[in-house]
């Protein structure tokens, strides 16, 4: 039974720039920001309008990639860090209804990146963090980061792990003069192996109560869905008893349940930029309700677009409840979402959608959207 509306709604990964971070990245990254640098640089009344407008009740609100885990200097990446998060701190603080936050975290520094999570979820009620992928080519498998992964565990947030380009032997070999081809392909797929690397490697063996979210659909992962458990699952199990009869075998870790497990037990996946009915449906079959989560992906993506996408979903009553808020209040702890039941026609947020502002913002979102498909067909 398919439902149009839901009665509250929740996008997890919504981006936010920090004024000193923009000055800090190299030209051509300015360049590439610059269209939507005033939308990523606010975070106060204009943001509220336009959620008001498409019918967003809360963003939880995380930095811009690439973030500070490009930098090479720890003592920089952990003071910028702290700076950040006070001051999205403060902007939760400000509007605690509309706004929750992802910590900025040092990873240049797993064990100061482990202090900061802990500090920005006991201090501003942070609900977890988001990580720009790997830091100089160290991804969060890495026995490093155990430190890390165990105070997520402990502290009960999960860990949203954000696209970024290629360690830079990679890209060079792969994807050069081809920018389009890191943002669009190469994203996926580096997200999608990190994952895939912590699965593999018995991280979820270890920290069997870490949560991971990751967006974009699944990062791919839906599409390939069978022949991952196939190939992760027995392929791993195979190595696995091959080298129990090595002498040096405890020092290799590998997953020791299947794939679909970790999945279903240690993954969320967010709808995250990707507003196409298909794909969802392959997300939907493979995870299952349960572990999906919605999101825009604002202000690179369209969020009239995102409800629209949202509202066609196929889904009962009941299940578009989860993934417009219910899953992601669950997953996060956000307590004035808890069990809500509230009638779409009486929600301020609702309300909000028919006024003339929203009316205006709707007839941009429309024209731009009819523009690109113009130009890409």
């Amino acid at each position: 039974m398919k439902n149009t509306n839901a009665s509250r709604v929740i996008a997890l990964e919504e981006a936010f720039l920090y004024p000193k971070i923009f000055d800090l990245y190299p030209l051509d990254l300015q360049q590439r920001l610059s269209p939507v640098k005033d939308k990523l640089l606010d975070v106060g009344p204009e943001r509220i309008k336009r959620m008001d407008a498409a019918g967003i009740e809360m963003q939880v609100l995380s930095h811009a990639q690439p973030g500070i885990e490009v930098l090479e200097d720890a003592a920089t990446a952990i003071r910028l860090s702290r700076e950040i998060n006070d001051w999205l701190g403060g902007i939760v603080q400000k509007y605690p209804s509309r706004f929750a936050g992802f910590a900025t975290l040092p990873t240049q520094s797993p064990k100061d990146a482990a202090d900061e999570l802990e500090r920005t979820v006991k201090q501003y009620g942070f609900k977890g963090a988001l990580i720009n992928g790997h830091t100089n080519g160290r991804y969060l498998d890495h026995e490093s980061f155990f430190v890390l992964l165990k105070r997520a565990e402990i502290l009960d947030v999960p860990i949203y792990i954000h696209p970024t380009d290629p360690p830079r032997e990679i890209s060079e070999t792969y994807y050069q003069g081809s920018a389009t081809l890191i943002t669009g392909w190469a994203w996926s797929v580096e997200t999608a192996t990190h994952l895939l690397r912590m699965i593999v490697g018995g991280i979820f063996d270890r920290h069997p109560n870490l949560k991971i979210i990751i967006g974009h659909m699944g990062e791919l992962i839906p599409f390939c869905y069978p022949r991952l458990s196939v190939a992760l699952s027995l392929g791993e199990w195979l190595l696995s008893a091959q080298e129990a009869k090595t002498a040096n075998s405890h020092s290799i870790n590998r997953m020791e349940k299947s794939f679909n497990y970790y999945m279903k037990e240690n993954v969320y996946v967010t709808t995250s930029g990707v507003f196409d009915q298909p794909a969802f449906a392959c997300a939907l079959a493979y995870l299952g309700i349960d572990n999906l989560l919605f999101s825009v992906d604002d202000p690179y993506r369209d969020s009239f677009e995102a409800m629209e996408f949202l509202g066609a979903c196929n889904l009962s009553t009941r299940d578009k409840e989860k993934l417009a808020f219910e899953n992601a209040a669950r997953l996060l702890k956000i307590s004035t979402f808890d069990n809500a039941k509230v009638n779409a026609f009486q929600s301020p947020i609702q309300k909000n959608r028919f006024s003339p502002n929203a009316f205006r913002a709707r007839m941009k979102s429309k024209i731009g959207k009819a523009m690109l498909s113009f130009l890409v067909k």
